[in-house]
């Protein structure tokens, strides 16, 4: 008999026994192959097994935590949605122990014409893990359960680099910053009404010039915009709106325009909606010719020979593509719209900095990923940040540094800041 400690705590014992006596006297090297061969499956099968159990036993507290939060209810509606990348089974087995658990609490589960009381469960992830949230409709009122799951660690994720996420306050403000322009003379600001330019003076920003940018169409509600500073020459990109001028001497001139905005230095480019706060997955520049589904943030960058692009879409999903884009050779949940390719001597030397998946409201948190194979693996730990991330592109043409806006809600006020990544802790 062969005892695997981790599979009895399953439900798993493993017995070997020799069908006939003389298959002892098969080759000792085929025996010995076989034997590692089977150790091996069966281990993965308890290791799969033991995953379930646990989402098992978390679905039912889960559960009785939405019975509890739906005030006992005799009858509910249940309907399920997976925007993670919970495995089917995995997700098959967390749903059978949810209805085992409401019927347990002598809940009946019918129709949603039948009860006064729906409820939606969504499977969703974060940075730590998944995310349950289960959406409680009972007439006029609404009730939300959230769980979080720990995520089962991967091999793959202990072998990979450890970094270190950097953050700098470079600016504060009552007006809202759009996007910003920082080198060692001079801070350009993107806001939604002018340019506004600053000067070095003595460790401080002194106000220097501001351009007023005129349009003859009013913003969309969710503004964005991106500014490219290339010397003295400068580059608005708005929503149906396109400025240029320079800072030196000081002009500006914007017209009504379609141009696809520049999204990174390396040539990747994409045409904005008008009306909203999207890119329309048409793309230029490099990529010109091809088109994505429509999204908030996109990169490239070169792996070897090997070109590679990764886009948040706008329905919650990140798509990874290889070689070319024809269609994504990997997807995955759970990060925010914002994302920025970084240039570090860490790791295999591009990281991308992501996001969390929070609201427009609540504090955020931004996490450098790299893309190995088909998998993405975070590299760091998050970096807290005290409100959500507004805005987040690639800085220079070095691509070192990553540029962001978060707006506070403790203060109301918008923070310029610039992010890079160092290696280990």
């Amino acid at each position: 008999m062969w005892p695997f400690p981790d599979c009895q705590s399953a439900g798993f014992t493993v017995q070997l026994k020799p069908k006939h006596p003389q298959s002892s006297l098969m080759p000792k090297r085929l025996s010995a192959l076989a034997r590692c061969f089977l150790c091996l499956l069966v281990l993965s099968i308890c290791a799969v097994a033991q995953e379930n159990s646990a989402a098992a036993a978390s679905a039912t507290e889960f559960a009785q935590q939405i019975v509890a939060r739906a005030g006992n209810p005799q009858s509910m509606s249940v309907s399920f949605q997976n925007i993670s990348v919970l495995l089917p089974e995995m997700q098959e087995s967390v749903q059978n122990a949810i209805f085992t658990a409401f019927r347990n609490a002598n809940v009946r589960l019918v129709k949603p014409e039948q009860s006064t009381v729906q409820t939606e469960i969504i499977f969703s992830e974060d940075w730590q893990g998944y995310l349950w949230i289960a959406d409680i409709q009972s007439g006029a009122n609404k009730q939300m359960v959230m769980k979080k799951v720990p995520r089962p660690e991967r091999a793959a994720s202990a072998k990979a680099p450890v970094l270190t996420i950097r953050k700098n306050t470079v600016w504060q403000q009552d007006a809202q910053i759009l996007d910003f322009y920082l080198d060692n003379q001079q801070l350009v600001l993107l806001e939604p009404t002018e340019i506004a330019i600053y000067a070095g003076d003595g460790g401080q920003w002194r106000p220097r010039y501001t351009l007023a940018i005129v349009h003859p169409e009013s913003w969309p509600r969710d503004l964005r915009g991106r500014l490219i500073v290339n010397g003295s020459q400068l580059t608005a990109f708005l929503p149906g709106t396109r400025c240029t001028g320079s800072s030196s001497p000081p002009t500006l001139e914007c017209r009504a325009s379609d141009d696809p905005w520049q999204i990174d230095s390396s040539g990747l480019a994409g045409f904005f909606s008008p009306r909203r706060n999207f890119f329309t997955g048409i793309l230029a520049g490099s990529s010109a010719g091809a088109s994505v589904i429509p999204f908030f943030s996109g990169a490239t960058w070169q792996s070897g020979d090997l070109k590679q692009w990764l886009f948040t879409g706008t329905d919650g999903r990140a798509r990874f593509y290889q070689y070319d884009l024809s269609a994504p050779i990997a997807i995955f949940s759970g990060w925010g719209g914002n994302m920025a390719a970084i240039r570090s001597p860490c790791g295999s030397g591009t990281q991308l900095l992501m996001s969390s998946p929070n609201d427009s409201v609540r504090p955020d948190a931004v996490q450098a990923v790299e893309v190995l194979g088909r998998e993405a693996l975070p590299v760091s730990t998050p970096i807290e940040l005290a409100g959500p991330v507004q805005a987040m592109w690639t800085a220079g043409k070095n691509s070192e540094f990553v540029n962001g806006v978060m707006l506070s809600p403790e203060t109301g006020r918008y923070e310029a800041f610039t992010l890079n990544v160092s290696c280990g802790r």
